[in-house]
């Protein structure tokens, strides 16, 4: 399936879940603020008709280009796995699947400080991704204290001489020096690379609305 199709999907499930917005692939809770909470239709990689969904989480405080599924679950047709766009009874099946699964997954973020717990409770070994978004979570929380602590965990878990991760260390020293400074100046930053983040996803028009 591509994009129009998703979004043709989509526009049908949404009055069973009208608080979502649709810009197909995705479908996601708004305004947008330090969280992209949503689902997102991944297509299958050989069946034209087969699809997965994908409910998540996404930090924006973080400064990303793309999405990612490291906090988050996909939503299954049950006993069968990805979901067949023929399939007669798709739209109340998937329906019913997301309501039961995808709604409470991201409906109780409502804050930061939300995220953080959600990060902390979805995964039992912390990765640095995941270690990432508690970090930052808890800094736009107004947190500081935490933050910093999350941060230094963060740092003791990464490897400059892994260039994936040089970024990662680099940006984390930043914030660590600007929470412990001036916090206002760390939630400038903070709200910049939401910013950042939500135009690199072509979501700027629910940004805070």
């Amino acid at each position: 399936m591509k994009n129009k199709e998703f979004g043709a999907l989509a526009q049908r499930l949404l009055p069973d879940m009208p608080v979502f917005e649709v810009k197909a692939p995705l479908m996601f809770i708004p305004p947008l603020k330090h969280t992209l909470r949503g689902l997102c239709f991944e297509s299958h990689s050989y069946d034209v008709k087969l699809f997965y969904v994908w409910v998540f989480l996404l930090p924006l405080c973080v400064p990303t280009k793309y999405l990612g599924f490291n906090l988050g679950k996909r939503i299954e047709n049950p006993g069968l796995g990805p979901w067949n766009a023929d399939a007669p009874n798709l739209l109340p099946q998937l329906s019913a699947a997301l309501k039961r699964e995808a709604v409470p997954f991201i409906s109780h973020v409502e804050s930061p400080r939300d995220l953080a717990q959600a990060a902390k409770s979805l995964c039992r070994t912390k990765d640095p991704y995941t270690q990432e978004a508690i970090a930052y979570a808890l800094a736009c929380a107004g947190d500081a204290r935490k933050a910093v602590a999350e941060l230094d965990t963060l740092l003791a878990m990464l490897d400059t001489k892994v260039p994936w991760q040089v970024e990662m260390v680099e940006r984390a020293q930043a914030l660590k020096a600007k929470l412990l400074a001036n916090p206002a100046e760390a939630r400038g930053q903070l709200e910049a690379w939401e910013n950042e983040s939500v135009k690199n996803l072509g979501l700027e028009k629910f940004r805070r609305i």
